[in-house]
C-alpha cells in the first residue's frame, strides 16, 4: 500500500525538479535570450584603451542554419563611417559627442550587405579614437551597438533586430 505512494512522491519530485530546471534555464537563457529562445545572431563588443587610442572590437555570431545579411559597414575596420556606436560617460550617463566621418548614402541594395555563413562569426575592429569627444584625464566610459541582419536579399526592407550589445571600458583623453 505505501509503496505505490512512495515511487508516486517519488516521481512527483523528480518532474517538479526537471521542471524547476526548465524554468531557470528558461530565465537565464543566456546573452540575449528572450522568452527562453535563444537568437539566431547575436553580437559581442570590446574595447581596448591604450596609448591614447580607443579599438572596439565587434563580434557578430551566426548561430543559425542559413546564411545572414549584415550591413556592409559592421565590416569595414578602421574609422567608423558614421555614428556606429553610442559612447557614453559612465560618471553621469551623458553621451559623448560624434565628432566623427558623417557618410551620406542612397537606400542600402543589395550590395551594401555581407554574408555571415552558417555557425560563423565576423569579427570587426574599429578605431573610434577620434570619432568621439573624449574627456580630458582618465575616465571610464559605455560603448554600445544596435543593429539588425536581413536573411533574404531580396527583402531589404525585413530587417532582424540583433540584441544591443555594451562594454564598460576606461581611456585616458588628451
Amino acid at each position: 500500500m505505501f509503496k505505490p505512494l512512495q515511487q508516486r512522491a517519488k516521481l512527483c519530485v523528480t518532474i517538479a525538479g526537471v521542471a524547476g530546471l526548465l524554468a531557470i534555464a528558461t530565465m537565464s537563457g543566456g546573452a540575449g535570450a528572450r522568452d527562453g529562445v535563444s537568437p539566431v545572431v547575436s553580437s559581442k563588443i570590446a574595447v581596448e584603451s591604450r596609448d591614447g587610442q580607443v579599438l572596439a572590437t565587434l563580434t557578430i555570431n551566426n548561430q543559425g542554419e542559413r546564411a545572414v545579411y549584415v550591413p556592409r559597414v559592421l565590416t569595414q575596420e578602421g574609422e567608423p563611417e558614421g555614428r556606429l556606436f553610442e559612447v557614453r560617460d559612465s560618471s553621469n550617463g551623458d553621451p559623448l559627442d560624434f565628432v566623427g566621418m558623417m557618410v551620406k548614402r542612397p537606400p542600402p541594395t543589395r550590395k551594401d550587405f555581407v554574408a555571415i555563413k552558417p555557425h560563423s562569426k565576423l569579427t570587426t575592429t574599429f578605431d573610434i579614437s577620434n570619432s568621439y569627444r573624449f574627456v580630458n584625464g582618465r575616465h571610464a566610459y559605455q560603448i554600445s551597438v544596435a543593429s539588425s541582419y536581413l536573411t533574404d536579399l531580396n527583402k531589404l526592407e525585413q530587417h532582424t533586430q540583433i540584441e544591443p550589445t555594451s562594454a564598460m571600458f576606461a581611456h585616458v583623453g588628451q
